[in-house]
């Protein structure tokens, strides 16, 4: 065809611009952010083939990624290499982390769930950072050594437990968000709360020094993806059924994920004070809800990251970057890494470094 690749290359800029229109019932477009990747990968092979071959239609591909620019940016961390001099302005450090495997279940490499449990625990109170937000925290209050709110204090830490279990669920465990801090918590409280006591987004206003910072930790709707054993999905009908399960699961936390997104934004927006926002957002960075949070918020991972991110450590789908921290005017992210090295849940732990600007 006289025009294939001019098609093609219309395609994916159509494709790339959808991604920015709200997800609705109507149309489906909930799914592009699923779609973006691949199209940006075809666009990328296409211009590649046809800039070797020295043909003109190089140039529709290139127009094409011109316009999907944005998410090669959130894909892939390259901004780090421009930075310049950091300055010697007051800096504060943010680790989050959603520690799902803590009560759940056992990561492979312990032996069994109590030392894992030990392990996460020292692991936390050990932490150099200056703020430490977890997601589906699920504070023990049997044994005092698995009880980690008990032993805050006297590792002079602060905290704010967001939980809607006042006494202790089944007596042994409270579920819900923690941030804790090594500045004083000058206030603190709820955003939203979703009754499965894990799914919320709760807020700190932490003073540094002669600065106050408010500190938001989320943790939105989930994916709900689980993929059953491949062995399973050799039957034609049971890998059509779980296709069909999937796509409802993620349509399902789509919508769920905007409505939270946008009660997160407006909170965001009517804050006091700087806001550093962390946490699992549940949501691939070629979302509209992702676009939507840097409509007003920077995001660390794009201004000063490294490589492709990714932070999600399940067992079916690793290359997932679905945690972030985003940040407004009057910070500066200077340092951002993913942490490999920490396998004690379903996630990786990500850790932001900030330098906190001056007003004049």
């Amino acid at each position: 065809m006289k025009y294939f690749n001019l098609i093609v290359a219309i395609l994916l800029s159509i494709i790339y611009i959808t991604g920015h229109i709200p997800p609705s019932q109507g149309f489906n477009l909930w799914i592009t952010s699923f779609v973006i990747p691949v199209a940006l990968i075809i666009n990328h092979v296409l211009l590649i083939i046809f800039l070797i071959l020295r043909k003109r239609s190089a140039l529709y591909y290139f127009a094409a990624l011109l316009i999907g620019i944005p998410y090669l940016t959130s894909t892939i961390g390259i901004k780090y290499l421009l930075s310049g001099h950091n300055g010697d302005a007051e800096r504060l450090s943010i680790l989050n982390y959603n520690m799902g495997f803590y009560l759940m279940r056992t990561p492979h490499h312990y032996d069994n769930r109590d030392s894992a449990r030990l392990a996460l625990k020292n692991w936390i109170l050990n932490s150099d950072a200056d703020v430490t937000c977890i997601q589906e925290f699920a504070n023990i209050t049997g044994p005092n050594q698995f009880n980690l709110t008990n032993q805050l204090k006297s590792h002079e830490l602060f905290y704010a437990f967001s939980t809607d279990d006042p006494g202790a669920r089944d007596g042994r465990w409270q579920a819900g968000t923690i941030i804790i801090s090594k500045f004083p918590i000058l206030s603190s409280g709820d955003v939203l709360a979703r009754e499965n006591g894990f799914n919320r987004i709760a807020y700190a206003d932490i003073k540094v020094n002669s600065d106050t910072v408010r500190i938001v930790n989320v943790h939105l709707e989930s994916m709900g993806l689980t993929i059953r054993n491949p062995k399973e999905l050799a039957d034609p009908h049971v890998a059509k059924s779980q296709a069909y399960t999937i796509l409802r699961k993620l349509k399902v936390g789509v919508f769920e994920r905007s409505k939270q997104i946008r009660q997160l934004a407006d909170f965001i927006e009517r804050s006091p004070y700087r806001v550093i926002c962390v946490g699992d957002f549940n949501d691939l960075p070629y979302s509209y809800n992702y676009r939507y949070m840097k409509k007003s918020l920077k995001n660390a991972f794009e201004e000063s990251g490294k490589g492709f991110g990714f932070t999600y450590n399940g067992g079916t789908l690793k290359l997932l970057r679905i945690d972030n921290q985003f940040y407004s005017s009057g910070l500066r992210s200077v340092e951002f890494e993913t942490l490999y090295d920490v396998e004690l849940s379903d996630h990786f732990p990500i850790r932001g470094e900030y330098m906190i600007e001056k007003t004049k």
